[in-house]
C-alpha cells in the first residue's frame, strides 16, 4: 500500500499574522518616538502673582542660563542679534518683544537685550514670567 502525501499550496497570506506584524510595528514606533510637550528653549522663568497670555505675533527673545540667545526659538550668535531682531521687527505688524530669561540670567544681559530691542524699533517690551499657581502645580 502506497500512501501519497498531497502537498497543499498556500494561496493566501494569513491575515492574523499580518495584523500581528503591523500591530508590533505600531507599538515599536510609538515607543521609540519622543513626544515634545513644549517646543523651544527650556528656561526656568521667574514667578509672579499674575500673568497675561502671550500673543502669537510677538517676537520672543530667550536667554538661557548658559548665556545663549534665541530669537523665536532659533539660536542666534550675539553679534548677529541686532540685525536679526531688526529684520523680524520690520516684518512684524505688532512690534512687541517678549524677553524670556532664565531666573539665573544676570540682569545686565536682560537689560542689554531690551536696550537693543528699543534701538531697532520695538514699541513695547515685556518680560515673560510664570504665575505662582503654575509653579505650585509642578
Amino acid at each position: 500500500m502506497r500512501f501519497t502525501k498531497k502537498s497543499r499550496l498556500i494561496s493566501a497570506l494569513e491575515s492574523t499574522a499580518m495584523a500581528d506584524i503591523i500591530f508590533l510595528l505600531l507599538i515599536f514606533f510609538l515607543l521609540s518616538s519622543s513626544f515634545i510637550l513644549q517646543t523651544g528653549v527650556k528656561v526656568d522663568l521667574p514667578q509672579v502673582t499674575k500673568t497675561e497670555p502671550q500673543t502669537e505675533r510677538d517676537v520672543v527673545v530667550t536667554l538661557n542660563r548658559q548665556g545663549e540667545l534665541f530669537l523665536d526659538g532659533v539660536a542666534i550668535p550675539w553679534p548677529q542679534f541686532r540685525g536679526e531682531l531688526e529684520e523680524r521687527l520690520t516684518a512684524a505688524s505688532h512690534r512687541t518683544v517678549i524677553v524670556k530669561g532664565d531666573a539665573e540670567v544676570s540682569l545686565g544681559r536682560t537689560v542689554e537685550v531690551m536696550d537693543i530691542a528699543r534701538q531697532v524699533g520695538a514699541e513695547q517690551l515685556a518680560i515673560a514670567a510664570r504665575s505662582v499657581q503654575e509653579r505650585e502645580r509642578r
